[in-house]
């Protein structure tokens, strides 16, 4: 007499495929991986008996990437896609520890912004430019030009946000930096410089140099590109025997 198998004996083909998947993984850390690959090994310590590749193709046709895929907002992921809390908080926790990693460097590194430009402007794009509403953030440093911290200043809408230059400077103090540097984003895409933009920059630089704090720069941030007041020629680098004369026309 032959036995029978049952179905609860039958192993579902995923399986195998998730096995298989881990140990590419782990031959070379993902490196030899598809994106959608990535986020499916994501996918599938959140949810154990689901064939989770489809999810994983879906979500990064819809995002274009994974950047914009771990910065888009819960309530999408949870209505468009049905994630549960388990998924999204994978998603979200690989965001967070990578942001945070980051920062450390920075805080950690012992040489002025100016040698690691690249990767702060990166820095920035992964923080601010995938965000649904404007926000404006200040880079704390010290007379070195080293890293000092940074805060949020205020979260605004979809295209305005505030940046009171008396709140620029006092938490300039508070952090005890003597050069700042200053940005924020557009969510429409467009780096380039409003007006208001101009007018308000203007307005910091002037009670940033009368209280003798360096602005060194003002980054505008969109996904694809950042703009640098600074390398557009509008902000002017100080002279340290100038630096207590007024520049009222600084961004003319």
């Amino acid at each position: 007499m032959t036995g029978t198998t049952k179905d609860s004996d039958i192993k579902p083909d995923y399986l195998g495929h998730r096995s298989r998947l881990r140990a590419r993984f782990m031959a070379d850390e993902g490196a030899s991986m598809a994106d959608y690959e990535l986020i499916e090994l994501l996918l599938m310590m959140a949810i154990p008996r689901r064939d989770v590749k489809p999810i994983a193709k879906k979500l990064l046709a819809h995002y274009k990437d994974l950047y914009s895929l771990l910065h888009a907002p819960i309530v999408e992921l949870q209505e468009n896609f049905g994630l549960g809390d388990s998924a999204i908080t994978c998603l979200k926790l690989v965001l967070t520890c990578s942001l945070r990693a980051s920062s450390l460097f920075f805080a950690n590194c012992d040489e002025p912004v100016i040698t690691y430009w690249e990767q702060f402007e990166d820095y920035c794009r992964q923080q601010m430019a995938y965000n649904q509403v404007e926000e404006f953030r200040v880079f704390f440093f010290d007379d070195e030009k080293k890293y000092k911290g940074e805060k949020i200043l205020s979260v605004g809408t979809i295209n305005k946000t505030s940046a009171p230059p008396r709140e620029i400077i006092r938490a300039a103090i508070e952090h005890k930096a003597v050069t700042i540097i200053l940005a924020h984003n557009h969510p429409d895409g467009n780096c380039k410089p409003s007006d208001a933009d101009k007018f308000v920059t203007n307005q910091i630089c002037t009670v940033a140099q009368a209280m003798e704090i360096e602005v060194f720069d003002h980054l505008i941030v969109t996904q694809n590109e950042i703009f640098s007041f600074r390398r557009a020629g509008i902000i002017v680098p100080e002279e340290k025997d100038q630096k207590k004369k007024p520049s009222p026309n600084i961004l003319e």
